[in-house]
């Protein structure tokens, strides 16, 4: 099965992206597995090395393109296997941007707003709130910012957005906090069937597919709906007619590898995911 990789997802040969992380046994082993998730930055990140260096001590697995990788790929990874030294930690009262963030998903660690993050940098960020890059250092309102891997019940609760907070039994089968999200792009784009599949990753509660058949301008309405809007719904991607476009992208289009039928390809509706 392959998979084409992008600055912080590999794009393997399923319904769906899964965005993951090299846990602690993977890392500085001199060997790695490559894993649907898995990019040359995040594994140079996870062994202490950079892409650049992965890349030429595999150039002959991977090939000439570093961001093709293909899941199964063995690369080898240079180092001795000692951890590499701690990055020095932000300043207090500051957060540095990584691959996969959004302002909604900070706000919500931090116990604050997008909007009110993105008013404090906006002189970081600019007028788009959408795009953020890799390394930006933004100023957070408070200290004591939750860890990264808090699960969810650990995280204060963010301030209420101004998304719809009513919605109808119809949207019961998504996670509370997406139910909102979901009916407002449906309602608001004349999508009468939104369907959600069992093992859809990131989770069939998180996913949601606008059926929009043959009406490509409908889907092109619900796919841009989605990205001028992302932060204030807590989208974390959509795909559709065979591209993808997240925060990591700056929410701009990337094309997706061939996965041969129309609706494995995402040509009858786009799919959108939202963040935990």
């Amino acid at each position: 099965m392959t998979a084409v990789a992008y600055p912080a997802v590999v794009l393997a040969a399923a319904s769906a992206v899964t965005l993951g992380a090299i846990g602690p046994a993977a890392a500085h082993t001199g060997e790695h597995t490559v894993r649907s998730g898995d990019t040359l930055s995040k594994l140079a990140a996870g062994h202490g090395t950079t892409w650049r260096s992965i890349h030429d001590a595999n150039r002959d697995a991977i090939g000439a393109d570093p961001n093709v990788l293909r899941v199964g790929q063995v690369l080898t990874i240079g180092g001795s296997g000692a951890a590499p030294a701690a990055a020095p930690a932000p300043a207090a009262g500051s957060y540095v941007v990584v691959a996969g963030d959004t302002l909604a998903g900070i706000a919500a660690r931090h116990g604050t707003t997008w909007q009110d993050l993105h008013a404090l940098n906006l002189g970081v960020i600019g007028p788009n709130a959408n795009v953020l890059r890799v390394g930006q250092v933004l100023a957070v309102s408070g200290g004591g910012a939750v860890p990264e891997r808090a699960s969810r019940s650990e995280r204060p609760a963010p301030a209420p957005a101004p998304a719809p907070v009513a919605t109808s039994a119809a949207y019961d089968q998504w996670d509370v906090h997406v139910r909102p999200a979901v009916q407002e792009i449906a309602e608001a784009n004349g999508v009468g069937t939104v369907l959600t599949r069992p093992g859809h990753s990131p989770t069939a509660g998180r996913a949601a597919d606008f059926m929009v058949y043959t009406d490509a301008a409908k889907g092109n309405a619900v796919a841009q709906y989605v990205i001028d809007n992302a932060a204030r719904l807590g989208a974390d991607y959509v795909i559709w007619q065979q591209r993808i476009a997240g925060s990591w992208t700056g929410w701009a289009w990337q094309p997706m590898a061939d996965r041969g039928s129309a609706t494995a390809n995402h040509m009858d509706h786009p799919h959108v995911a939202f963040l935990p």
